[in-house]
């Protein structure tokens, strides 16, 4: 496939919104699922440590996908809705590197769907091309040897092309745990320990999510 357009979000709001946030947040994703043949996959996901945060991440077949998401009459709403009630609004230019699903094609709202992480990683200028190498053959391993691993998305700043950003979806708890000891995990912390500047993981909680399932992009 061509390559995808990406959007990413980081969101804040007050403890007195959330219910508003949620709601406006599931009409959006699931009537854009139903409705936009090129909205493939859409994220909405809590901190865990801080419930009032969110990171949202978008995936659309182009940017006339996008242009229509954001024309739509439930976008609008959304906007209209939570858009002054947002204490943190930080949007993140990226391009997409690897975008990988066995997920099927539907829509899941509630935290008892799926383990979720988050990650952004700083990798040194100079090694970029090993670290493209090692993360990427991880991924492709265990997407295909690891029940378990349902979704792996890999993304580039644009702005600050050091920095990666990833979202990665597990069945469950147990299946991200049996991930980090597979010899293929192991061999890319390995390979990539001294290339790296820095590494943020949140763990996060699924409020809506929607795909059209399979997406496969690399």
């Amino acid at each position: 496939m061509k390559k995808p357009v990406v959007h990413l979000f980081h969101l804040g709001v007050n403890p007195v919104d959330l219910e508003t946030f949620h709601q406006a947040g599931v009409h959006n994703l699931t009537t854009s699922y139903q409705k936009e043949a090129g909205t493939l996959a859409m994220y909405a996901s809590s901190l865990k440590d801080i419930p009032t945060e969110f990171i949202v991440f978008e995936v659309y077949a182009d940017e006339a996908a996008y242009q229509t998401h954001r024309n739509s009459p439930q976008y609008q709403a959304y906007v209209q809705q939570v858009g002054s009630q947002l204490t943190k609004r930080e949007a993140y230019e990226a391009t997409p590197i690897f975008l990988e699903e066995k997920l099927p094609s539907g829509q899941w709202i509630g935290p008892q769907y799926y383990f979720l992480k988050f990650a952004q990683i700083e990798v040194k200028e100079t090694a970029q091309a090993a670290f493209e190498k090692s993360v990427l053959t991880n991924m492709q391993i265990s997407l295909k040897e690891e029940a378990g691993v349902l979704a792996m998305y890999a993304l580039k700043d644009h702005q600050n092309p050091q920095i990666w950003y990833f979202y990665e979806v597990y069945a469950n708890a147990a299946a991200y745990a049996a991930h980090g000891r597979t010899k293929h995990f192991q061999t890319y912390l390995a390979e990539t320990k001294d290339l790296l500047i820095s590494k943020t993981l949140l763990d996060l909680e699924n409020d809506t999510a929607v795909t059209k399932g399979q997406l496969a992009f690399s």
